[in-house]
Order: structure tokens, then sequence, then C-alpha cells
């Protein structure tokens, strides 16, 4: 952003714009939305657009940026609370949930990245670093896992991380060209059964 807005109106001025992007992004693409139709659907002149924004680069990466935290913040409790092979699959069954009424199963973030151009430096980054500390954020929670003993033997919590966030954003991009949740129910699915361990577990063929 050109200028951080020092009081609470010009906060909600920012807002307003954000989610008026944010809004047409999803709607019609980054590359078919105007400044002026920011503008028109937040009720903000171009005066105030250029107040906050150096243009639409920029504010294409403070809308990336935002969903970024969004996104983040949204599994903060689930991801914090993680530490058994129960809890990978509490996750893998919200992450199901989350998309299971859309009719355009699609990641936030991740839905983001083909539509961003080649002067959309500041939003690639942002994107960069949104997904790098959501692997980090799944990377610890799987260390715990690993250590209560329910992560499959020689399984890497960090490799075990790029590929639940891979299953995750793969299985939604087919979700969404499908129009069914069933790929996306597999990705996870398949991850669970290759890099989990239930210690707590009945034993096969026992009573459950």
């Amino acid at each position: 952003m050109r200028t951080e807005p020092s009081t609470a109106k010009g906060r909600a001025t920012v807002q307003r714009v954000l989610g008026a992007a944010c809004d047409l992004f999803a709607r019609q693409g980054i590359r078919a939305t105007t400044l002026d139709q920011v503008g028109s659907r937040s009720g903000t002149g171009r005066g105030q657009l250029y107040l906050y924004f150096a243009g639409k680069s920029d504010l294409v990466a403070a809308v990336v940026a935002q969903q970024v935290r969004r996104v983040l913040d949204a599994q903060q409790p689930l991801l914090a609370a993680m530490s058994t092979a129960a809890d990978v699959r509490e996750w893998c069954a919200a992450a199901e949930q989350w998309h299971a009424g859309d009719d355009r199963a699609r990641c936030p973030i991740g839905s983001l990245v083909h539509e961003l151009g080649e002067h959309d430096e500041a939003a690639r980054t942002a994107l960069a670093d949104g997904f790098c500390r959501w692997r980090a954020a799944l990377a610890d929670a799987l260390r715990r896992v690993r250590d209560n003993g329910e992560l499959a033997t020689g399984v890497d919590p960090e490799v075990a991380a790029a590929g639940l966030l891979a299953a995750y954003q793969g299985g939604l991009l087919l979700a969404g060209a499908t129009g069914d949740i069933a790929p996306l129910r597999l990705a996870l699915t398949t991850f669970e059964a290759t890099a989990l361990v239930d210690r707590h577990a009945p034993p096969e063929g026992g009573s459950r």
C-alpha cells in the first residue's frame, strides 16, 4: 500500500476497497477488473483509491495479503491443537467441509495463482510467503504428531506438510474443475493412509 490509513475512517475506506476488489476478482477475475469498477463497487473516488494504493498491482498485492491472513487465521485453532493422527483427520474432514457446498470449490489464495500478471511481483511474493507460512504451520503440527508416535515410520514432518498442502490444493483444483468434491476427499484420504499411524486404533478384525 502507498499509505497506511491513520484514522478509523481511512481504515474503513481501505477495507471497503479491499472487500470490493476481492469480490470482483472472485466473480470476474483480476485481469477483467478495473480500478473504476472497484471504486464504483466500494463507493470510493479515484482520488481516495490513489491515496492508499499506487495502482492496480498495489491493490492486487493488498488483496492477496488480506486473503492469506484470512485463510491462515481461520485455520490457526485447528493447527495449534493438532498433535495426533485423529487431529490430522479432523483437519482433513474440516478442509473437505469448507468446500462441500461450493458450486466452484476453490482456495481463496490458491485460486489467485493463475490470475496474477507479469507485473504483480508484490502479489506473487505475498502469495509465496503465504504458502510458506501455511506449510510451516502444518510442519509444526505434524512434528507434534510424530512426537506422539502417530506419523508413519520414515515420514519427515516438513515433507509431509508440503505433501498435505499439495494434496489439498491439487484436490481442490480438480474438485473445482469437475464440480465434485470427491477428488479433494481422495487426495486427503490418500495422505492419511500413507502418512499416519493411529496408536490407539483397534486391531484389525477387532471390536470397534
